[in-house]
């Protein structure tokens, strides 16, 4: 007898079918839902994982990649660049190019409020010799250096000084063999006077002077220099004024500038300018000096 009931694909066997063909249908049902996994696999591969995070390298790193070498590191500035020599440090003057280091009757009328109406020469050059008069001592003996800069007769020396009624500006130049014994001398000199706040000279014949002096201070412009406010007083009278020392290569310029008259002390040092003003006077006329020298 033939059965009623419908027999196609996708409609499982009637009992009557046999066991063989209920295990084909077992059997394809399995591939038709292994077949739908693996097309769900292929279409989201990430559905049941984490991914990594994606690097994207720099500019830098790319390139360096590509190349095959590590990148150079970054170079460190120096945290103290070696400072510049000092222009004319080793600049070596003689007899005759020293006098281009004294300051010019031009460089004090422009500088100098006490020179405006001119000045005059008061020590020519050749006419003042170093050191301590014949007799002179100073007091006490270690301050010596602060009046005659250098404690030994140096190779050379000249001076000069220019006055008027209002200021006398005296200014020294001493020669030392080289630069480096400039050197030596000019660190001396610097000891003596932050050591001497107050010396005197005695002189034959003469009522002593006395200098007491404020302490240095570091003088304007490219070379070494100190500069101090010192009070000059001899003979009962006090004046006031500005000394300062420089080295300029194997020399050291010493200038004194002293207010004359009377006055209240401010305005007499007023009338000399700033320690300031006249230091950078007589820096600018030792780089002309030192730049004549070729």
């Amino acid at each position: 007898m033939t059965s009623s009931e419908p027999v196609g694909p996708g409609v499982p066997p009637g009992p009557d079918e046999g066991s063989g063909r209920g295990r084909w249908w077992v059997v394809a049902s399995l591939v038709v839902l292994a077949l739908v996994l693996v097309a769900l696999l292929v279409a989201q591969p990430w559905a049941d994982h984490e991914t990594e995070p994606v690097v994207v390298p720099t500019a830098t790193a790319a390139a360096s990649s590509a190349a095959g070498t590590t990148p150079a590191p970054t170079p460190t500035p120096s945290a103290s660049p070696t400072a510049p020599p000092v222009p004319g440090a080793d600049a070596v003057f003689d007899d005759r190019t020293m006098r281009t280091l004294l300051v010019q009757k031009a460089d004090l009328v422009a500088d100098v409020p006490a020179a405006a109406d001119g000045v005059e020469v008061g020590i020519g050059m050749g006419e003042l010799a170093w050191g301590l008069p014949e007799g002179s001592s100073v007091e006490p003996a270690d301050c010596t250096v602060a009046v005659t800069v250098v404690a030994d007769p140096p190779p050379g020396f000249v001076a000069r000084s220019y006055v008027n009624d209002k200021v006398d500006f005296v200014q020294q130049v001493v020669r030392l063999a080289d630069p480096a014994a400039a050197q030596e001398a000019f660190r001396d000199l610097v000891t003596t006077v932050d050591g001497c706040p107050t010396y005197s000279q005695a002189n034959p014949g003469m009522d002593g002077a006395t200098w007491t002096a404020e302490p240095a201070i570091e003088g304007q412009g490219v070379y070494p220099a100190v500069v101090q406010e010192v009070v000059h007083s001899a003979e009962g009278v006090d004046a006031p004024s500005y000394r300062g020392h420089v080295l300029v290569g194997n020399t050291i310029v010493t200038w004194t500038a002293t207010a004359l008259g009377e006055g209240d002390r401010g305005e007499l040092l007023a009338s000399l300018g700033t320690p300031e003003s006249l230091s950078t006077m007589v820096q600018e006329r030792a780089h002309d000096a030192v730049q004549a020298l070729g």
